[in-house]
């Protein structure tokens, strides 16, 4: 076993004129969000700005004629990629893209892990005080812009662009000043933390500081590793 022994995988997919129509995907521990339009998944209608998560074997229905959503799959290392544009009927006349944006790879031991999916609201001109996460996960701009302040250097993530972020990796993150961001994350996290923050600041003294994000937690479930 390697120390990097499982990739998280992130996707965005754009499926056009499709309304009705259906695919499945094989088994695996699969976060989605839809950013535009509607889908069904497993017989469950999951509209704009709803997720879902599925570690059975994925049936999606596409309900709209402009479908669009964010998806995560955290899959053993080497696991064979799936487009599924070519699942559909008639695929040499696909409409729409899927792109898989970001693959990064990290541990996880034991058989368990902890999974979150949210959504992250900042009104123009607010930041997040530099802090930490007791977990890793991909972020992706909905709207708006994030400057992105690391150890590495700094970043601007604007509308479409996603990254990761590691456990106990500091960050700042400063909002556009004039127009509202929001951005949607999946988070692996230790089951210890399953309804739990996971956020400390790096200076205390930014505890006491007003938070004006807001943040709607979508999804905080426990899942079994294979």
């Amino acid at each position: 076993m390697t120390d990097h022994n499982y990739e998280l995988r992130f996707f965005e997919d754009s499926i056009y004129f499709r309304e009705g129509q259906s695919i499945s995907l094989e088994p695996a521990i699969r976060l989605l969000y839809v950013l535009k339009g509607s889908i069904t998944v497993n017989g469950k209608a999951i509209e704009q700005g709803q997720g879902i998560l599925e570690e059975e074997k994925f049936e999606l229905q596409i309900a709209d004629d402009v479908t669009e959503f964010v998806r995560w799959e955290l899959v053993p290392s080497g696991t064979a990629h799936t487009d599924i544009l070519s699942l559909f009927k008639d695929s040499e006349t696909s409409y729409g893209q899927s792109l898989n944006k970001r693959t990064d790879f990290i541990h996880l031991a034991g058989h368990e892990t902890g999974l979150r999916l949210d959504t992250v609201t900042f009104p123009p001109g607010t930041r997040a005080y530099r802090h930490i996460h007791a977990s890793c996960g991909i972020r992706y701009i909905i709207k708006g812009s994030l400057e992105i302040n690391t150890e590495e250097g700094l970043d601007l993530m604007e509308q479409g662009h996603a990254w990761f972020e590691a456990v106990d990796s500091p960050v700042l993150a400063i909002a556009h000043d004039e127009i509202e961001t929001q951005f949607v994350r999946m988070m692996v996290l230790p089951v210890e933390y399953h309804g739990k923050l996971t956020i400390t600041y790096v200076d205390p003294a930014d505890d006491d500081k007003p938070r004006e994000q807001i943040n709607n937690r979508l999804l905080d479930e426990i899942v079994q590793l294979n």
